[in-house]
């Protein structure tokens, strides 16, 4: 019989169809892909997160202008504080210095009448520190109650409670990311702008510890509504003057620059850190007196800064070009 070539063994079906392996090369390939991919696409998620957090920021901000016309209407005056330790212009002060913050006064028009009620209920708007007003044993509980609209969303800081706060020390409380615009005051000696006012009974702005004293009007901001600030931005981390609903936590100035962060941060240093920041790129929001809310530009010049925070400074300036 003929010699036949010898046949090459056939391949099952099975194997024909067994997917084969990838190689060490196809591998990094893809992994390189895959890395390009989540470089391109993680700028725009975090993009589109932080525009996420501003909006909601803004919103904040709005709620409280909302609350701020709320109390007007009201009181025919802005909210007041009224801060444990008399003002050192002479005035002796309320018989009652309880601590309460212009925070806490608007807080029936935030929709938290239960929680204000709950502050009156416990006497925390009678007596003076140490013992009487917001410091009372039940009061002090009431001060760890968080208000959402409070909180800025880039800012997580503040959605813990602290016991670092200054005349809090030990004590926790809740944290505000919102202060009402004192105006340009020194806050002690540092920075620029108009002499020191904090402690006394009237000051440039629309908000400080001793408002009790100088209510103020619409009609006394005389620079106009929309050419005023009332409320901007603060990182809790950079100032430890940030209890929510005391009268010595909830106001800042303008005297440094917009987004002045101290480096090594020095929270403590009041003098210093007492203004006006935020964690989102380029510049704060603030609430003008009118309500409205704008993003403000870390690059504003500090005069056009400066005579935004003041009521009656009789400036000629405003935000728009």
């Amino acid at each position: 019989m003929p010699d036949h070539p010898p046949r090459s063994p056939e391949r099952s079906p099975s194997s024909l169809n067994r997917p084969r392996g990838m190689t060490l090369v196809e591998l990094l390939v893809v992994i390189a892909i895959i890395a390009l991919l989540v470089a391109l696409l993680l700028p725009a998620v975090q993009g589109a997160r932080e525009a996420a957090r501003r909006l909601q920021c803004s919103n904040n901000l709005k709620q409280l202008g909302i609350a701020i016309a709320g109390h007007i209407a009201h009181r025919e005056a802005f909210p007041h504080s009224v801060a444990y330790d008399g003002p050192t212009d002479g005035n002796p002060g309320p018989p009652d210095r309880n601590g309460q913050g212009w925070i806490l006064a608007i807080l029936p028009y935030l929709e938290q009448q239960p929680l204000f009620d709950r502050f009156a209920a416990g006497g925390c708007f009678a007596g003076s520190s140490p013992s009487g007003g917001l410091w009372k044993p039940g009061c002090r509980e009431l001060m760890q109650l968080q208000t959402a609209t409070l909180h800025c969303p880039s800012d997580a800081d503040v959605l813990g409670l602290s016991t670092s706060q200054y005349q809090w020390i030990g004590i926790p409380v809740c944290q505000t990311s919102y202060k009402g615009v004192i105006g340009d005051t020194r806050m002690g000696s540092a920075h620029t702008g108009s002499p020191d006012c904090h402690t006394r009974t009237k000051c440039p702005g629309l908000f400080w510890r001793h408002t009790w004293f100088s209510p103020i009007s619409p009609a006394s901001v005389r620079d106009g509504l929309s050419n005023t600030f009332a409320v901007g931005e603060d990182v809790v981390a950079a100032n430890h003057h940030s209890v929510a609903y005391y009268a010595n936590g909830d106001y800042s100035s303008c005297h440094a620059p917009l987004n002045y962060f101290p480096q090594p941060p020095t929270p403590d240093h009041w003098p210093s850190v007492m203004s006006f920041r935020s964690l989102h790129p380029g510049g704060a929001h603030f609430c003008f007196a009118d309500g409205s809310v704008h993003h403000v530009s870390e690059t504003i010049d500090l005069t056009i800064y400066q005579g935004l925070s003041t009521k009656a400074g009789q400036e000629t300036v405003s935000l728009s070009p």
